[in-house]
């Protein structure tokens, strides 16, 4: 089959997840894969029954098995023919080396290559060969939070966040590549930061915790949406109110309408929400989650059932749309997620079996159906120079698409109206305390840089044959409405195509295009709740936890790599195509192990707080105020270690630690001697004494200490922005670095409303007066009706 990236030679030099994932969504995409493991193999074969996440993220590769210790001419040959190396070796790892897999031999063996090194903290940088676990790393980008009261921080479930770092690893190759086939003459490298992958997806709570200092408030709100998270009469659902519209609703629904005024009082945990809560579960332990969910879309409230690894298989939405896939050996069959994006001219096919560990004499790429066609750009910092952008995003995950597009060159058009403007100036922005509050909230600032901004009241037919014009001249438009939004105004893709055929359409809707709940209403918390992220974060005693932030950019970022191939596929055959990128269906596909392993063993594993199945870790109080470290005991060295610091050396001796399955049987005990020690000390003092014995430690990182890391300074992930209204801020960049690439991470501030309207318009050829009668009639316009 004909796949986007057909004739797209990788090799994978990687083990776990995040380089198999960014790989494996490259085969997805049509490309040609060699992984390449030691003879031992990669761990992950041997992680959970019949090894379904290795078969999950390996499917549809080639194998070759070498030894690690010495080069290997058959590896190199491979390489000389390749176009994306991905590795993620240790930074600083001998093997390396030892390969030839270092910058100066792949550069002389092949000039053209794009190599993808991913790493803990980056190539470079005082952390470079800091000790690191999923949870210290977890920990060190704000990704452990408090999600019960009284109770510990706790990570993500279901290593999530290594896929997180496998997607921005294939969006920095598939950038890459752009610049490597300009013709630089000198291999391309990516520097992939999984710490700073895991700080690009927070909604911004270090522009939030300086907008908070700068009016006088505590940067340490423990503020959760309502309802949250709740329980019904058979199992548990989410109610998200995201405006406060849907909390009048929600009071309504539960017949506790005097509740409605005092929304603020109880997402703040004052003593109104036990309040409400005492009224309001006996009627929530009435209905069912079913009968709840389709009570509240009715009412347009955004609720989704709790799936776990069983009930998502039964969930109509993924049920109808087919998502999840048969696969496996034939001895063990399972279901397994499907690919993140739809292409409607070049589908993903059906997956085929991850590599045997054998070795292969001879391996060979498959022959070039064509060679590749050379990028036309000027400049390594601009890769999307040129690319015309056709923006109708609302809130944050198609917005983030586009932002990473008009960061390194897009010319983008943000599409909004006077009316009803982008939902994300409402998010975040706090007291509005300006005439411009609408301007400058950090959520919208934080989204929306690298754009044009103009105003287009859609809801009438001047407005939409603006919108038209303006599509028929993109090379991309991009929305994430529910689908019946841009179908309504005639822009969707069967229209679209009529006046711009070679059109690339990309739509994010939360729920798909199609199935039962196609038209349901939902925003990130959703995501997570119905993709199965919730069940597997908290405690095993405890309720089903919500991550809170990262499912809208993952989103971006799946829907970026898909773009970028299908991009590469219209360069190559000048054809356009729909991507359909599903929210839930994302969120699925980096939630994956419940359901590998509810399919192989019929059985749902517990939430496991921050636990871990081969070592003991957790998260620990230190003194000090809502002050934690987490510490990861790997191995037997590891507890050696830490018997030394915390002066206990008898410990050591101590049959309830002499081994990691003796420490996991004794957990609670081994929390007990750690949790003593840590809280007569300061979590930083913790972590780097036991950092310099060589043991995975860190602090719990909080916004108000997001600027103030020696990691991200060194690595430049920060860059200063003016704008005219909010002055001079700092905003997070990408997670990763390419060289020779762009040396900056964003190019404009965020535009205000209509800012460009007389620029847009007046290139479409509107004479002064008419742009100056549209604004009259208020089909456009630069100031919000009724703020």
């Amino acid at each position: 089959m004909n796949g986007c990236l057909t004739g797209l030679r990788v090799v994978e030099v990687g083990t776990e997840i995040a380089a198999p994932y960014c790989t494996k969504l490259l085969v997805d995409l049509g490309a040609d894969v060699y992984k390449v493991e030691p003879r031992s193999g990669d761990p992950l074969r041997n992680w959970g029954p019949s090894g379904g996440l290795f078969e999950y993220l390996n499917a549809g590769k080639h194998g070759l098995t070498i030894d690690f210790g010495s080069r290997s001419d058959v590896l190199i040959n491979l390489i000389a023919e390749a176009d994306v190396v991905v590795e993620n070796l240790p930074a600083g790892s001998a093997d390396r080396v030892v390969l030839g897999l270092d910058r100066e031999s792949l550069s002389r063996l092949n000039p053209n290559l794009v190599i993808v090194r991913i790493s803990d903290y980056g190539q470079e940088g005082p952390r470079l060969d800091r000790p690191s676990t999923p949870l210290t790393i977890q920990a060190a980008s704000g990704w452990v939070n408090v999600r019960e009261p009284g109770r510990p921080p706790v990570q993500s479930g279901a290593r999530i966040s290594e896929y997180v770092a496998g997607g921005y690893a294939a969006l920095g190759a598939l950038t890459a590549l752009r610049i490597a086939d300009a013709g630089t003459d000198r291999a391309v490298e990516v520097d992939v930061s999984v710490f700073e992958a895991l700080l690009s997806t927070l909604p911004y709570p270090m522009l939030m915790a300086e907008r908070l200092k700068a009016l006088g408030l505590p940067t340490n709100s423990k503020a959760a949406p309502m309802l949250g998270i709740v329980r019904a009469a058979d199992g548990w659902i989410g109610i998200n109110c995201l405006t406060g519209q849907h909390w009048l609703d929600v009071c309504a629904m539960v017949g506790l309408p005097e509740f409605g005024e005092h929304q603020l009082a109880i997402m703040l945990g004052g003593p109104e929400r036990d309040k409400f809560f005492e009224k309001a579960q006996p009627w929530l332990d009435s209905i069912t989650v079913t009968d709840l969910v389709e009570l509240s879309q009715a009412m347009r409230i955004p609720a989704a059932p709790i799936n776990d690894g069983a009930s998502i298989l039964d969930s109509p939405q993924y049920r109808e749309r087919g998502f999840f896939v048969e696969g496996g050996s034939e001895h063990a069959r399972f279901k397994r997620p499907g690919a993140p994006f739809r292409l409607s001219k070049t589908p993903v096919p059906t997956p085929q079996p991850a590599p045997q560990l054998t070795d292969d004499a001879a391996p060979s790429w498959e022959p070039r159906i064509a060679a590749r066609v050379r990028s036309e750009i000027d400049d390594v910092a601009m890769p999307f120079a040129g690319l015309r952008v056709f923006d109708l995003s609302t809130f944050w995950a198609g917005a983030y698409l586009t932002c990473f597009l008009g960061a390194f060159g897009a010319d983008v058009i943000k599409v909004e109206s006077i009316q009803r403007p982008d939902g994300h100036r409402y998010s975040g922005s706090l007291l509005r305390n300006s005439e411009y509050w609408y301007e400058i909230g950090p959520l919208w600032q934080g989204t929306n840089l690298n754009k044009r901004d103009i105003t287009l009241d859609l809801s009438v037919e001047a407005g939409r044959d603006l919108a038209l014009r303006l599509a028929a001249d993109a090379d991309v438009v991009v929305e994430n409405f529910s689908p019946r939004v841009v179908e309504q105004f005639g822009l969707d893709f069967d229209s679209l195509v009529k006046v711009n055929p070679d059109v690339i359409m990309v739509r994010m809707p939360g729920f798909g295009l199609q199935g039962p709940w196609r038209d349901y209403v939902g925003w990130a918390l959703n995501i997570e709740q119905l993709a199965g992220m919730s069940a597997v974060t908290g405690y095993a005693d405890g309720p089903p936890c919500n991550l809170q932030g990262p499912a809208d950019p993952i989103a971006g970022v799946h829907a970026a790599v898909a773009l970028l191939a299908a991009l590469e596929h219209r360069q190559r055959t000048g054809e356009g195509q729909l991507i359909e990128v599903a929210q839930i269906e994302v969120g699925a596909a980096v939630t994956a192990e419940p359901v590998i392993e509810y399919s192989l063993t019929h059985q749902v594993r517990g939430r496991e707080g921050n636990r871990h199945r081969r070592y003991a870790q957790g998260v620990y109080p230190a003194s000090g105020d809502d002050q934690w470290v987490a510490i990861s005991v790997r191995d037997d060295s590891d507890w050696a270690a830490v018997a030394d610091v915390i002066g206990r050396p008898e410990l050591c001796d101590d049959a309830r630690f002499a081994s990691p399955e003796a420490r996991l049987h004794n957990h609670d005990a081994l929390d007990e001697v750690l949790a003593q020690w840590t809280a007569v000390r300061t979590s930083d003092e913790a972590a780097d004494r036991l950092r310099r014995r060589g043991v995975p430690a860190e602090r719990i990182l909080t916004s108000e200490r997001m600027y103030d890391v020696d990691q991200l300074d060194a690595r430049g992930f920060y860059q200063e922005i003016e704008h005219s209204l909010s002055g001079r801020q700092k905003f997070p960049g990408w997670p990763f670095r390419i060289t020779p690439g762009p040396q900056r991470h964003h190019r404009t501030p965020s535009p205000t409303l209509g800012q460009h309207n007389e620029d847009v318009l007046g290139a479409l050829g509107l004479s002064d007066d008419e742009v100056s009668k549209l604004r009259d009639e208020q089909v456009i316009g630069e100031r919000l009706l009724n703020a």
